[in-house]
């Protein structure tokens, strides 16, 4: 699930949104509405576009250790508050 309006990007593709997360793209929220699906939001730009693209096409490139502090960071968003 993909969606965008003028200044904002949503995915519920999780490793996505690790890696826009690990490029440095401005997470805005994560939407936890559905408890078995979160949605990252993203804020809209040229660039996160470009990684877009990258990421799909399989030519995306990120450092390891950046990808996985990105994961680890959006599942403590994703289940924070939930204990």
């Amino acid at each position: 699930m993909e969606k965008q309006n003028n200044s904002t990007f949503s995915t519920d593709n999780f490793q996505l949104a690790a890696y826009l997360l690990a490029e440095s793209c401005k997470l805005l929220m994560v939407d936890k509405f559905n408890p078995r699906r979160a949605v990252f939001m993203f804020e809209e730009s040229e660039r996160r576009q470009k990684l877009n693209q990258k990421f799909i096409s399989y030519q995306a490139l990120v450092e390891p250790h950046r990808f996985f502090s990105a994961q680890k960071d959006l599942k403590q968003l994703i289940y924070q508050n939930e204990e």
